[in-house]
């Protein structure tokens, strides 16, 4: 088969769309012929080497296609069957892909297949992150930084589905502003009017950009509040929030990485991505899907993810 591998970190350049072996699946893992693989900033990073990669390595945490092989105890999937799916080892930017089989669900009727490959990571991360360690309960106020893009937006949309009450945006340019509107945000700031935002205003903030946003986030939150780290997009330096001011003020901060938690939690990974991909095929669930390439424009595609010029998600034809 052929896949995209690292040979070296020299920005987007490094990664070469070359022949290696197919995986075969191993005990309670399934093989899947890749049609689409969705593309995540986590992706960029590793092809710079600003995230740790070695040589040979594979990226791509989500995927859809088709069930290839069934690997020993795998008795609830069938080959050639359309399926989604989380690869926690990476390895989506491949022709075939294994993953563990509890982490892989149906393609519900109405649901693309190229659509499909960008819902296993920002969606499930979303759902899994609200209805887990933020406790978020229906009625209650969000603000989400980034939020128009893959993860930020799917917060936005997960919370919606949940019950949530009102939900305002921060997002980098004023241009991005008529977007966030489009997604169904009631009020949206540009990143520079942070300040703007009164206090002791939000039940929940979002934070996948880190730097000042967390700083900021953790300002506007209402007692009672939690803000949910879940990136670090701007690649800023940990900042420090005070001890005393979460006493004091009654204010939480908790952090949600969905490799980890789904490392320890891997049963709750195919019913939150079967409950992703039946919402979004329902339409319950809004996720753009902007824009779709080739394998030879996979460059391109991670170079204006990392500069943060994209809305929605952004995914690769591998089949």
């Amino acid at each position: 088969m052929r896949a995209l591998v690292v040979t070296h970190h020299d920005r987007f350049d490094g990664l070469s769309h070359t022949e290696v072996p197919a995986p075969r699946p191993g005990h309670g893992q399934i093989s899947i012929d890749v049609e689409y693989a969705g593309i995540g900033l986590i992706d960029a990073l590793w092809v710079t080497g600003a995230m740790p990669s070695g040589v040979g390595f594979v990226p791509g945490l989500e995927v859809s296609g088709t069930v290839r092989g069934l690997g020993e105890d795998v008795s609830t999937f069938s080959v050639g069957q359309q399926v989604a799916a989380i690869l926690p080892a990476a390895g989506g930017f491949a022709e075939v892909a294994c993953t563990p089989a509890s982490l892989v669900s149906a393609i519900p009727p109405g649901l693309s297949q190229d659509l499909a490959s960008v819902v296993p990571i920002n969606t499930v991360t979303a759902h899994l992150a609200l209805t887990t360690v933020a406790r978020f309960t229906a009625g209650e106020s969000l603000l989400v930084h980034a939020g128009v893009g893959g993860l930020g937006s799917q917060f936005a949309q997960v919370a919606r589905a949940l019950g949530a009450g009102r939900i305002d945006a921060v997002v980098g340019t004023p241009a991005k502003q008529d977007t966030a509107r489009e997604f169904g945000f009631d009020q949206t700031y540009v990143r520079r009017e942070l300040n703007s935002i009164p206090a002791d205003t939000y039940d929940v903030v979002i934070d996948p950009v880190g730097g000042a946003a967390t700083e900021d986030g953790f300002r506007v939150l209402r007692g009672g509040g939690r803000l949910l780290r879940v990136g670090n997009a701007s690649q800023s330096p940990d900042v420090a929030l005070s001890s005393m001011a979460h006493w004091l003020e009654n204010k939480s901060t908790v952090g949600f990485n969905v490799g980890a938690w789904l490392a320890q939690h891997r049963e709750q990974g195919a019913s939150s991505l079967q409950w992703a991909l039946e919402a979004v095929a329902r339409g319950k669930v809004r996720v753009d899907l902007t824009r779709v390439g080739n394998v030879d424009q996979i460059s391109d595609l991670l170079a204006t993810l990392e500069r943060g010029d994209t809305t929605g998600k952004l995914a690769v034809r591998m089949g």
